[in-house]
C-alpha cells in the first residue's frame, strides 16, 4: 500500500484506540490465530564446548491452531483449539465467547482483529460483540501477538510431539497455565493509555 495513507490509517486508528482504552464504557478485546507446531523451536541454551546439541524433528507437520481474544484490562482469556482456521471455527469460537462473556449492561464488548478474510464473512453471527479491524500490516498494535510469543517461549521450546494429542494436550495445559493466571496475562498484553 502506499506508505503515506498507511501511516495516516495507523494514525488514526491509535487515536481511535486511545478513545476506547479510556472509555469506561468499552471492555476491549484483542483476538487473533496462532499456528503451534508439534516439531520443536530450538532455544538457547547452555552446552559444553564443542558439543552439538541435537532437537528431534519427526518432519510430520504436526500443528494445530489456536484462535483466541485477550482482554488487556483484565487478562482473561477465550481460547478454543482447531485443526485448521476458517469461517466455520470463527463461528465458532464467537460463539463461545459470547457464552462466555455475556452482555453487560451499559458495556460495549468490542473484539479488535486483523483483517483476515474468514474474520470478515457477512454471515458470521457476533452476538453481542462488536468487530474492529487493524490497519493492514498492523500487528504490532494487537497484543494478543505477544501472548502467542510468550505461549511458545515458556511451553513450545524444545518441546516434540509425535501425536496429535499429545499436541493438543499441552496446548490445553499451557493456556490453562495462563487461564490461571490473568495477572501474568494481563501483564503480557498490557496497552498503554495513550496507545
Amino acid at each position: 500500500p502506499d506508505r503515506d495513507a498507511w501511516q495516516k490509517q495507523r494514525e488514526e486508528f491509535a487515536l481511535k484506540m486511545e478513545g476506547l482504552v479510556n472509555d469506561p464504557g468499552v471492555e476491549l478485546w484483542f483476538g487473533n490465530e496462532s499456528g503451534i507446531e508439534g516439531d520443536p523451536r530450538p532455544n538457547r541454551r547452555w552446552v559444553q564446548k564443542g558439543s552439538k546439541p541435537t532437537t528431534p524433528y519427526a518432519g510430520t507437520h504436526l500443528r494445530r491452531n489456536v484462535i483466541g481474544a485477550v482482554c488487556p484490562a483484565s487478562g482473561e482469556l477465550s481460547c478454543i483449539v482447531f485443526s485448521h482456521c476458517d469461517t466455520q471455527v470463527v463461528q465458532a469460537f464467537l460463539d463461545n465467547m459470547a457464552a462466555e462473556l455475556p452482555p453487560k449492561p451499559g458495556k460495549r464488548l468490542i473484539l479488535v482483529l486483523d483483517n483476515a478474510s474468514w474474520h470478515k464473512v457477512r454471515s458470521l453471527n457476533w452476538h453481542h460483540i462488536e468487530p474492529m479491524y487493524l490497519p493492514p500490516y498492523s500487528p504490532d498494535f494487537n497484543p494478543i501477538e505477544r501472548f502467542w510469543l510468550r505461549l511458545k517461549a515458556d511451553y513450545f521450546a524444545d518441546f516434540f510431539a509425535r501425536e496429535p494429542q499429545k499436541l493438543e494436550e499441552r496446548i490445553i495445559y499451557a493456556l490453562n497455565c495462563f487461564f490461571k493466571d490473568p495477572e501474568a496475562v494481563s501483564s503480557q498484553c498490557a496497552i498503554s493509555a495513550d496507545f
